[in-house]
Parts: structure tokens; sequence; C-alpha cells
């Protein structure tokens, strides 16, 4: 399996960089891509109790859930039950929900599939899109690097699953890029029509698919690709 440092690498720069070079998108929006491909290449792991993701994640919920304890009882309490209530709140997400979820998933179950990218993806274009006000193009851009740096991870894994000098296969060759289990039918039917729902309450993808098969994008990105007047011209110069 591909280690924390290479799937933190590989998921989102290219595509990432791309957009700077087409100037298809502000140079901030596109940072914020990059940081979600990121996250979306983090995320198959959280099925997985030793994971570094996992463990983050599951710290910030449970400080999220704490303060949002406090928040709804602030008027009606005094500042001592106030913490009390705001550590409760956070050792029972952080400890006992943690557990849970540990006990329920299994590494390289249903999480780790090639629809789990997709729903993680149609998430975040509904957060971005419902809750953060961004237009349908933004959302599914978002949403597009979610689902990329999963899928990258996917991929990842399942290269290093494979001995290409000794041509020989370890045990967890394609167990990574999946479509589901089949020793899951249940769990992967209903993962599928999360799949589908997710995709009904999205905005419409238009804008995004022109962006993504229009030829003009790809046509500026080969017109960059190698340097036309010499490698890093001018790049000592003070002034252009």
């Amino acid at each position: 399996m591909a280690d924390f440092n290479t799937h933190l690498v590989g998921a989102g720069g290219a595509p990432a960089t791309a957009l700077v070079m087409t100037q298809a998108a502000a140079h901030q929006a596109v940072m914020g891509y990059f940081v979600l491909g990121v996250i979306g290449g983090l995320l198959p792991d959280i099925d997985s109790p030793s994971s570094i993701p996992l463990r983050v994640a599951f710290t910030l919920l449970a400080v999220s859930s704490g303060f949002l304890a406090v928040f709804a009882f602030a008027q009606h309490y005094s500042l001592a039950e106030l913490t009390l209530l705001w550590l409760g709140s956070f050792l029972t997400v952080r400890y006992l929900v943690f557990q849970l979820f540990t006990t329920l998933t299994t590494h390289r179950g249903l999480i780790h599939s090639i629809p789990a990218g997709l729903c993680f993806g149609l998430l975040t274009v509904l957060a971005a899109h419902r809750v953060f006000g961004a237009s349908a193009l933004h959302a599914w851009l978002c949403g597009g690097f979610v689902t990329l740096g999963f899928l990258v991870h996917l991929l990842l894994d399942e290269i290093y699953s494979a001995n290409l000098m000794g041509m020989e296969m370890k045990s967890s060759f394609g167990s990574a890029f999946s479509l589901g289990s089949l020793e899951n039918p249940a769990g992967t039917l209903a993962l599928y029509l999360l799949l589908a729902g997710l995709y009904w309450l999205s905005p419409p993808p238009d804008a995004f698919l022109q962006l993504i098969f229009s030829g003009e994008t790809y046509r500026g990105v080969a017109d960059r690709l190698w340097p036309g007047r010499g490698w890093f011209r001018g790049l000592l110069q003070l002034t252009p």
C-alpha cells in the first residue's frame, strides 16, 4: 500500500497546476481545489483504525460536537456545567463513536471503493453549493478534486500491491480499485442508491462537463507543456 506521503503528493497536484496554466480558475480557488484533492486522497483510509486521517477526522468532529453542545445550551447552564457538557460530548464522539465506527467498518471495505469516492465528491458538491453558496461550476470542481484525490489513492494502492519487476501480485491486489463488495451486496446496493440520490440533489453539471471536455482547455495545457524559448528564461532577472 502506498504510504501517507505518497497519497499526500499524488492527489490533486497535476490538475490544479493545469487549472492555473489555463487560467480556468483564480489562484486562490485553485489552492482550495488542491487542498480538497489532498483531503480526497486521504479519505479511503478512514476505515482503518490506525490511519492518520481517521484519528484527525474524529478529533475535529469531537471538538466540533463539544462546541455545538455548548452553543445549544449556553443560555441555560453555568460555565462549570457547560464545561462538563463539552467534555462529555468530546469524549463520547472521540472514543465511543470512534470505537463503534471502527467496529462496524473493515479496512478496504465499501468505503475503499470507487462509488464511495463518487459519493464523497457529490457530498462536497452539495456542501459547496447549498451551504457555502458556490456556483455550480465551482461546486463541481470542488467535488471533482475530492473524487480525483480519492481515486488516485485507490490507484496508488493498486499499483503498490503489484510487484511489476518480479511479476508478482500481493494478496491485496484487486481490493483497492473496486466497484463494491460481493460479500456485502446489501451495503453495495445502499451505496449505489446513495450515489444516485446525491447526484439527483446536486446542481446541473453542465458547466463543469463543458470545461472538462472542451478541446480549448487541453490545447491551453498542450501549448505550455514545454518551454518555447529556452528553460527558465528570465528567472534570474529582477524585472520582466
